[in-house]
């Protein structure tokens, strides 16, 4: 049996030794371990205690790995973070190296950390950084188990429909995956919200589902998971034969990730069919090894009865438990909090949207009103839109004027200094060929030539280097080493309020005189456009601009994207918005 195991382990981690082969190498033992991570979690966190005194000799990164390994192989175990002084360091290394492999990776374990401290916004937070730092096209795994994450914190919020989307969006990667396990995790997460939400009938349906997938992986595990979900709805259907008919497939060899969920449904079931010395049982046990939420339910539940038996002393005792934990349930939710966190996603405005549009679709009173007015409409707006181009035509001509009149001074200026220093050279050259006495009026007049040349050529110098010591200074300026550092917090620390705003609108000017001036010419901006182009111009990245002004990077991305086609009134990338920024 031994032999059988070793072999199975050995097939598991050779594929990655190879991969890994052709990649920044770290010690094998490493790769050993972040392999039997996920299958056999006990073991990697043995064979990691086993190499930390060897890791004190190796460099920075490997230590970094080894950190994260520790934290991964914990997290699998089942063993709760109690502090975030592990992963902080691991993740501050990764941002800092900005590292493509390990970070998506470092992210996602400080949102199960803050998740396990009760921190559910800061949890959030990491969990879309995680996802935000994996690319479009590959980390599916990963980011099956983020939304799967996500979805969890909406349901304990008790933001059911937030929820179901999370699971639905993690489920899609595991169709692209082909991963009939998770599909079977996320069957019955998407049944649940069904379940919370008051569709029963789809409850029951992606149940059924996912205990056929669980038979035909011949999981007992599996099986029996869903069994117990089964015992669950067939309870809300009152179908009580059917649920303790399942229920004894449920309570056979369950998993520990699965007990206190179980134990629960169990203890329901036997409650509501009044089978109470059953239902007393389970509740009892569940005070030993349940989640909060339900040694809540079970303290309630057992206070009842004992109240009903006169048990005065031991129902004190159920109470105070009661109390404890739903003090504990209320710390956990913070349902505001992520609330205003997940507006970024907009989901409640595009529900919004599309009710507003569906209500004044109803409000149309006749097939005749609509055609009538639909033609009215439709011969004025054609007016209004010939009227309109016609403007926007003569506007956008003048502004494709003023960029090439921005783009000639540019030219002018540099022809104007090398034209100005080559007519200098000229000079002093014929001045020295010039066979003529020291006295004589051409030599004069050359000399005041050259004169002039070196006074201009020495104004342009002092105001090019006028305005590179007020660069210098917005660059070293206190505010500007403040919004480097908001921009680079991996705490979620990042804004910029208005009196900040206003700081920067004064140092900016002596750096770049014509900034303002230009780029009003060009187009009016609002707000949001303001702050991306001014954040542009203090030369700060796609993502740090994103974080500073609590937008996605594809945002700020549309927004530079808008602004060119504004003011050229053609399609152009977010790089050549940044290009004439540069040129104001």
């Amino acid at each position: 049996m031994k032999i059988i195991i070793r072999t199975l382990l050995l097939l598991l981690v050779l594929p990655s030794l190879f991969y890994a082969c052709g990649r920044k190498s770290h010690p094998q033992s490493l790769i050993l371990a972040d392999s039997l991570a996920s299958a056999n979690p006990d073991s990697a966190i043995t064979l990691l205690k086993s190499i930390d005194s060897s890791m004190q000799a190796e460099p920075e990164a490997v230590q970094m790995y080894y950190r994260l390994l520790c934290i991964k192989a914990n997290d699998k175990a089942y063993i709760q973070h109690t502090s975030d002084s592990l992963i902080l360091p691991v993740l501050h290394y990764y941002i800092k190296k900005d590292d493509e492999r390990h970070l998506p990776e470092a992210y996602y374990y400080a949102g199960r950390v803050y998740r396990d401290l009760g921190d559910a916004p800061q949890a959030l937070g990491y969990f879309e950084k995680a996802a935000e730092a994996l690319p479009e096209d590959g980390g599916y795994k990963l980011k099956s188990k983020i939304y799967s994450q996500m979805g969890t914190l909406f349901a304990y919020q008790s933001m059911y429909t937030e929820a179901l989307e999370m699971y639905k969006k993690g489920g899609e990667y595991d169709n692209i995956l082909k991963d009939s396990v998770g599909m079977v995790f996320t069957l019955r997460d998407i049944g649940n919200m069904y379940r919370e939400l008051g569709k029963r009938d789809s409850t029951l349906a992606y149940f059924k589902e996912a205990n056929r997938l669980s038979q035909q992986l011949q999981r007992a595990d599996l099986f029996n998971m869903m069994q117990g979900q089964l015992v669950a709805i067939y309870t809300d259907l009152q179908e009580y034969d059917s649920a303790h008919a399942v229920l004894q497939n449920a309570l056979r060899d369950i998993e520990r990730p699965s007990r206190s969920a179980i134990y629960s449904i169990a203890a329901r079931l036997y409650d509501i069919t009044f089978q109470m010395d059953s239902a007393t049982w389970y509740y009892k046990e569940l005070l030993g090894f349940g989640s909060v939420y339900a040694k809540q339910t079970a303290c309630r539940r057992l206070l009842e009865l004992t109240l009903k038996q006169n048990g005065a002393q031991q129902a004190s005792s159920y109470l105070n438990g009661y109390l404890l934990y739903t003090d504990s349930i209320q710390k956990l939710t913070q349902t505001e909090t992520i609330h205003r966190m997940h507006s970024l996603y907009n989901y409640q405005l595009r529900e919004k949207e599309n009710n507003r549009l569906k209500a004044e679709n109803n409000r149309q009173t006749s097939w005749i009103c609509i055609i009538s007015g639909g033609f009215v409409i439709a011969i004025l707006s054609f007016i209004a839109y010939r009227q309109c181009s016609k403007r926007k035509r003569l506007e956008l001509e003048q502004q494709l004027d003023k960029l090439r009149t921005i783009e000639k001074e540019n030219r002018e200026k540099i022809d104007f200094l090398e034209r100005h220093k080559a007519q200098k050279e000229e000079l002093e050259k014929n001045l020295v060929n010039i066979n003529i006495p020291d006295n004589s009026i051409l030599k004069k007049q050359l000399g005041q030539k050259i004169e002039l040349l070196n006074h201009i050529l020495q104004q342009q110098a002092i105001e090019k280097e006028q305005e590179k010591e007020a660069q210098d200074y917005l660059f070293c300026s206190e505010i500007y080493k403040k919004l480097q550092g908001r921009a680079n917090s991996a705490r979620g620390e990042a804004y910029i309020i208005q009196e900040e705003w206003d700081s920067l609108k004064e140092l900016i000017p002596p750096a770049y005189p014509t900034f303002f001036e230009r780029l009003y010419s060009l187009h009016t901006p609002n707000e949001n456009e303001l702050h991306v182009c001014i954040l542009l111009k203090l030369q700060f990245r796609q993502a740090d601009i994103a974080r500073l002004l609590q937008l996605k990077p594809e945002s700020i991305s549309s927004i530079r994207r808008r602004l060119y086609q504004k003011v050229t009134g053609s399609k152009g990338s977010p790089e050549m918005w940044d290009k004439i920024i540069d040129s104001l």
